[in-house]
């Protein structure tokens, strides 16, 4: 996915991203919960600014462990997303609520997104993203 945004903005979102999950590989909830508040933290910071982006805040939604908070988050990238007409974005961000719906055995809800998510990344070039959404749309309906 061609991500639209400057390099160093996506590196600063990428290591947090990679920070959090070196930290819960190693079981260090300390350091887990500082990068997780410095993402959050970075997101607020950026999201009246030239600077705000859906990735942002679908990064901070993954690291989300609260079901209805993540899905709030989710709501917020996509609005985003859609604003800004990141039809990749919006594929993802879609894609990533349905997964976690799916996980928490929200099969209707989940399979609702998924339709939607298809839609979306059919008129993007990003072929793994449309092959796990019609893996999991296929497994949504067993």
């Amino acid at each position: 996915m061609s991500s639209g945004i400057a390099l160093p903005f996506f590196d600063e979102i990428h290591q947090l991203a990679v920070d959090i999950v070196n930290a819960s590989a190693e079981g260090d909830t300390k350091a887990l919960w500082s990068n997780y508040q410095a993402l959050r933290k970075l997101c607020e910071n950026n999201e009246f600014s030239p600077r705000n982006h859906p990735f942002q805040w679908e990064a901070l939604a993954d690291f989300t462990c609260d079901l209805n908070q993540a899905l709030k988050i989710y709501r917020k990238a996509l609005r985003y997303a859609n604003e800004k007409n990141l039809v990749d974005y919006s594929a993802s961000i879609t894609f990533a609520m349905a997964n976690r719906l799916y996980d928490d055995g929200e099969r209707d809800a989940a399979r609702e997104l998924l339709v939607e998510a298809d839609k979306l990344a059919q008129s993007t070039n990003d072929l793994e993203l449309r092959r796990e959404i019609s893996a999991l749309l296929l497994a949504c309906c067993e």
